[in-house]
């Protein structure tokens, strides 16, 4: 079978990682002919693409600007299937699909009830207005957690049947053997693109709280994005204070964690959050947003050193959470149970939903 997957590009997202492990995994343990199709070949996960995978490239920057391309490309080069993901990728896909009757797996990975509560722009209004009339012309759609796909059935015409919940797996890259972290500081690590959807002014709150105080603590930060300068501007009021740390985008970011003292993630909304169950294995303590997420579903409230906040409302009680680990208040408990989620699982469901 030659199988088309489709993106924007290979940024430092959680979709782009899980879909390169795919097109490695294809390449890897199939006879699949895999082509990787992209808009522009942008993105440090272009390292880890498998050389046998055929890498095919637009040059375009703007999503608009791919569709006449990728119709040209799969009308000349034809394959039996296109995986897509991410929404603007996947109502692409879906358009050119059915012009050019191609099946069209689309690839889910957002909350649209979390995400409708947040205020928009007209393009994203747009693009929601699309989603819900368009997504029914899917072959079918691979749901990343049972709130994703509970979302695809009420806010779309997708049927049930079509959808296949499969949640990303625990993919780590642990390669960076010097890490050293003052042992004398209390160390909060974040892992996430630095946008709108990941909550940054409100984290920020949180981190001003301790940069007027007298405790020695420090946000280690691992991703980029747009409300980066969110966090440099706070730590320009304060040069005094070095409480914030940028390390942008890092492959093997748990190799820095997995030292720390804490993790902290409070999305808007969220489809699962690879970052989260990839810290969780940690055992590490976490401070996680109550959103309806596909983390939610696998890591509970009464777990071990988990706690679930508003991502509105509940600053205060996040500032007196991590007050009470800094003070021995409360501490970690060893020997957490582990989430086991294995790639071999979850690609092995992306490929058989072509035959289901």
């Amino acid at each position: 079978m030659k199988i088309g997957v489709f993106m924007h590009d290979l940024s430092s997202g959680g979709a782009e990682k899980i879909m390169v492990g795919f097109v490695n995994y294809l390449a890897d343990f199939t006879n699949d002919e895999v082509v990787l199709i992209l808009a522009n070949t942008k993105g440090p996960y272009l390292s880890i693409v498998n050389p046998k995978v055929k890498i095919v490239s637009f040059d375009r920057h703007k999503t608009s600007q791919i569709v006449a391309p990728l119709y040209r490309y799969l009308k000349a080069e034809p394959v039996d299937v296109v995986y897509s993901t991410l929404r603007n990728a996947n109502l692409i896909a879906i358009l050119i699909g059915k012009l050019l009757g191609i099946k069209v797996i689309t690839r889910e990975a957002n909350t649209i009830k979390e995400y409708n509560k947040t205020k928009k722009k007209r393009i994203d209004k747009a693009t929601m207005f699309l989603t819900r009339h368009l997504y029914r012309y899917a072959y079918k759609c691979i749901a990343i957690s049972e709130n994703v796909k509970t979302d695809l059935i009420r806010f779309t015409s997708l049927e049930d049947k079509k959808i296949k919940v499969a949640y990303n797996p625990i993919k780590i890259f642990d390669n960076i053997a010097d890490v050293s972290l003052d042992p004398e500081v209390f160390h909060v690590g974040l892992v996430s693109r630095l946008t709108t959807q990941k909550n940054i002014p409100t984290v920020a709150k949180v981190i001003e709280h301790f940069l007027q105080s007298n405790y020695r603590i420090k946000f280690h930060f691992f991703g980029e994005g747009d409300e980066r300068s969110v966090l440099e501007n706070l730590a320009k009021r304060y040069p005094h204070r070095s409480v914030v740390e940028l390390h942008g985008f890092e492959l093997s970011y748990y190799s820095f964690i997995k030292h720390m003292d804490m993790f902290m993630h409070i999305p808007l909304w969220e489809g699962l959050g690879n970052s989260v169950l990839e810290v969780y294995n940690s055992g590490i303590p976490m401070i996680l947003s109550n959103v309806e997420s596909g983390f939610s579903e696998l890591i509970k409230p009464d777990f071990p050193n988990v706690h679930y906040f508003d991502p509105h409302n509940d600053v205060n009680l996040i500032i007196q959470v991590i007050e009470k680990y800094i003070n021995g208040e409360l501490v970690p408990i060893p020997d957490r149970p582990k989430l086991d989620l294995a790639e071999k699982d979850t690609y092995n469901a992306y490929r058989q939903i072509v035959h289901d």
